[in-house]
């Protein structure tokens, strides 16, 4: 675990402005502790960036650390918020409590956690075995159900509430060809967000999930980075995009923003859907 809090005046490369994104901010989560899981690069990165650009300290997480996960450290240090980095599978129960146990002690108390680690590899139904079935599952919705338990617990002897997010997908709408497991996965974590709300009655913790469509989390070099999301990225779904574009990160982490803020404190055990209009009239298969 590494905790720290960079010069403000730090940048990563290509940044301008004082998000990632180059938008202004108004402080949505100042102060707030926030955990996020899955956020070495792609989508948890973009979440961890604009949580800091809104004032939020964060504690970043995945199952290895490389040059993509120094890069988001920086930038949230380059925004003048405290980091943590903890390497952990959540799906491990002994890791996801040493996790915990790390950033509680780097933050004193946690306020949002933000579930988003998952392995989405595609296998037909009938290759599917055992191992890859409680891989996939252990991490991507078992580990989600007990993070969301330790997070809730913190929350409630600590007082003030808090919010729980986690990412779920189209997938858990509809099936793709060799989806089965990950769209099961994805498909208990919007019902799950429905029970802990419940379950969580009167706590002020409120439990959401955001459903990402297709969303361009591809390590680029910075050369091509203007053309995320644009051509050359999921060309055979524009045409039942209505928003006729790829997904950006930005895309995502706006609206776990959203829920993790004053803005949604009665948004409860709702999934809400991010995909540019993908469903609303079928999909390619």
């Amino acid at each position: 675990m590494t905790a720290g809090c960079w010069p403000a005046g730090l940048r990563i490369p290509g940044q301008t402005g004082t998000t990632n994104d180059g938008s202004g901010t108004i402080g949505l989560l100042d102060g707030k502790k926030a955990l996020i899981t899955g956020s070495r690069r792609g989508i948890g990165a973009a979440i961890a960036l604009k949580f800091a650009a809104e004032g939020a300290d964060v504690g970043l997480n995945d199952v290895v650390r490389d040059a993509e996960a120094d890069k988001t450290m920086a930038g949230v240090a380059g925004l003048g918020r405290k980091f943590s980095w903890h390497q952990a599978d959540i799906g491990n129960t002994d890791q996801r409590a040493r996790m915990f146990d790390e950033f509680l002690e780097a933050h004193g108390r946690i306020d949002i956690l933000v579930n988003n680690a998952v392995d989405s590899r595609d296998v037909p139904f009938l290759e599917v075995d055992e191992a890859f079935w409680d891989h996939l599952v252990g991490h991507g919705l078992k580990g989600y159900v007990f993070a969301s338990q330790r997070a809730a617990k913190e929350m409630i002897a600590q007082g003030g509430g808090g919010k729980i997010v986690s990412i779920s997908s189209v997938h858990s709408y509809r099936a793709w060809p060799h989806d089965s497991v990950y769209g099961i996965v994805k498909a208990g974590l919007n019902r799950m967000a429905k029970s802990l709300a419940l379950d969580l009655s009167g706590t002020g913790i409120n439990v959401n999930c955001v459903a990402p469509g297709y969303i361009d989390s591809r390590v680029l070099p910075l050369s091509e980075e203007p053309n995320r999301g644009g051509a050359g990225y999921a060309d055979e779904a524009m045409e039942w995009i209505p928003s006729r574009r790829g997904g950006l990160p930005v895309d995502i982490a706006n609206a776990v923003l959203f829920l993790s803020s004053s803005m949604a404190d009665y948004v409860n055990g709702e999934t809400l859907l991010v995909d540019g209009g993908l469903l609303t009239g079928g999909t390619p298969s």
